[in-house]
C-alpha cells in the first residue's frame, strides 16, 4: 500500500457506533497502514454494540478514540441522553441530526488533525467546522444517497432536515466519495462536483473449502443490524413458499418480537410452509464472516422503497462474495448494474415468482450451485476486495493532503 508521509493525524468521525459502520472501521485501518495517525470520535446507544465498539479498538491499539455512551444503561448516559434529546428540540439542525453535536464537534477542535473525514449527515458540519478550525482539509464518505434514506417525499422531515444539512456542507469537503457508482452520479448530478465511487467490498478471507451441500436442504442467508420492514423478507418467504421445496433461511440481526412474529405468520399461511426460519442474534463484525461461509446463498433482497434503496449497493452483497456464497439480489438499479457486471456470482429477481424459480434451479442442480459459490469467492479473491479499493481511497486522501 502506498503511504502517506510526514506523520499525518487523521479523525474520522461518525454520529453512531463504529461497530455499526465496518466502511469507516476499513478506512481507519487504511490510513493506519498508510502511515497516518488515527483518532475516531463516536458515540454509543445500543447496548450490544458497546462490546462489539471495543473490540474493534482492542483490535487496533495504535489507533486513539473519543467517544459518549448515551444508551442509558448508567445513570452518567442516561444524563446524556435527556440532555441530548432536550437539545435536539431546541436548536439548530446540527443538533437535529446528532444530538451530541456539540459534544463531538469540541472534541474535533481539540484534536488537531490534517484531515477530518465525516461518516453519516450527522458528521459532515462537525468535519467542515473543524477543519476551517484548525486549517484543514475534510472529506466526505456518502454510504448511502442520505437525503433520500428513508423517503423520497419533500415534505417529510427525514428528507427536509437532510438535504439542508448536504446543501449547507457538501461544496465545502476537499473530496467525496460514495459507496456505489449510481451514488456518486446523484451526487455529481446535485452538486456539480467530482465524486469517487469506493465500493463497499471487505478484505480478502481465506476459505480452505467452500462448502458443497450436494443433498441437504439449500442453506439461505441473511443479515443486517435489525430484522424489520422495508427488507424484503417477505419476498423471500413468498418465494420459497411458491417453490414448495423446504428450504432454510437464517436471518442474523436484532428483531422486535412483532415482527418477528409476522413473519413466522406469513410463512404459515399455507398448508405446508417450506421456508424453515430461524432467528440468530447479532455477532460482531470478524465473526460474521465465519458464519456467513456455513451457507450457500446470500440474499441481497432490497425492495427499492426509496431513491437510495434503488443505487445503494449494501455490506451484505460483498460479504456474500468474500465468504463463497451464491448471491440473490433483487433487482434494484444498483444491484442489476452489479450482476450485469458479475454474472459469475449469482442472479437477481423481480418478485417473488422469479426467485423461486431460481431457488428451484439452485435445488435441482446442486454442482450449478457449487460452481457458482467458487466462482463467487473467486471474484472476491481477485476483483472485489478493500486491497483493490483501498488504494484508491489512499491516492485520494494523498492528493487532498498534497494540496495543503
Amino acid at each position: 500500500m502506498a503511504k502517506i508521509q510526514g506523520n499525518k493525524k487523521a479523525c474520522l468521525i461518525t454520529p453512531g457506533h463504529i461497530a455499526a459502520d465496518p466502511r469507516l472501521v476499513k478506512e481507519a485501518q487504511a490510513l493506519s497502514r498508510a502511515g497516518m495517525q488515527v483518532h475516531l470520535i463516536f458515540t454509543q446507544y445500543v447496548d450490544y454494540l458497546i462490546d462489539h465498539d471495543k473490540m474493534i479498538l482492542d483490535a487496533n491499539p495504535g489507533w486513539t478514540a473519543q467517544y459518549l455512551n448515551w444508551s442509558g444503561a448508567s445513570l452518567f448516559s442516561k444524563a446524556v441522553r435527556i440532555i441530548g434529546g432536550l437539545m435536539r428540540f431546541t436548536r439548530s439542525n446540527n443538533t437535529k441530526i446528532n444530538r451530541n453535536f456539540l459534544w463531538q464537534l469540541n472534541k474535533a477542535i481539540a484534536y488537531p488533525a490534517d484531515i477530518y473525514i465525516a461518516h453519516n449527515p450527522g458528521a459532515m458540519p462537525i468535519a467542515v467546522m473543524a477543519a476551517k478550525r484548525n486549517k484543514a482539509k475534510c472529506g466526505f464518505d456518502a454510504e448511502d444517497f442520505h437525503r433520500n434514506e428513508r423517503s423520497d417525499d419533500e415534505n417529510d422531515e427525514d428528507v427536509k432536515l437532510k438535504t439542508a444539512i448536504e446543501n449547507a456542507t457538501v461544496h465545502q469537503f476537499d473530496y467525496m466519495v460514495a459507496a456505489s457508482p449510481q451514488i456518486a452520479a446523484k451526487y455529481e448530478e446535485l452538486f456539480n462536483r467530482a465524486v469517487t465511487p469506493i465500493l463497499n467490498v471487505f478484505p480478502k478471507t481465506h476459505i480452505n473449502t467452500i462448502i458443497n451441500n450436494t443433498d441437504k436442504p439449500l442453506q439461505l442467508f441473511w443479515f443486517s443490524q435489525t430484522i424489520g420492514r422495508n427488507r424484503g423478507l417477505e419476498t423471500v418467504i413468498e418465494a420459497i413458499n411458491i417453490s414448495g421445496i423446504t428450504m432454510e433461511l437464517h436471518l442474523l440481526g436484532k428483531v422486535d418480537i412483532n415482527y418477528k412474529d409476522k413473519l413466522l405468520a406469513l410463512n404459515n399461511t399455507r398448508e405446508r410452509a417450506s421456508a424453515i426460519i430461524h432467528f440468530h442474534a447479532p455477532v460482531p463484525g470478524d465473526e460474521l464472516f465465519n458464519i456467513t461461509a456455513l451457507y450457500d446463498i446470500g440474499i441481497a433482497s432490497e425492495p427499492g422503497f426509496s431513491i437510495n434503496n434503488k443505487i445503494a449497493l449494501s455490506n451484505k452483497l460483498f460479504t456474500y462474495i468474500q465468504c463463497g456464497l451464491a448471491v440473490m439480489a433483487s433487482n434494484t438499479i444498483a444491484q442489476a448494474w452489479f450482476m450485469e457486471q458479475y454474472p459469475e456470482t449469482g442472479k437477481s429477481y423481480a418478485d417473488a415468482g422469479e426467485l423461486a424459480a431460481i431457488l428451484t434451479a439452485y435445488h435441482n442442480n446442486r454442482e450449478l450451485l457449487y460452481q457458482t459459490k467458487k466462482a463467487s469467492y473467486a471474484t472476491g479473491q481477485t476483483k472485489l476486495n478493500w486491497e483493490i479499493e483501498s488504494e484508491k481511497f489512499i491516492k485520494i486522501v494523498q492528493q487532498t493532503l498534497a494540496n495543503q
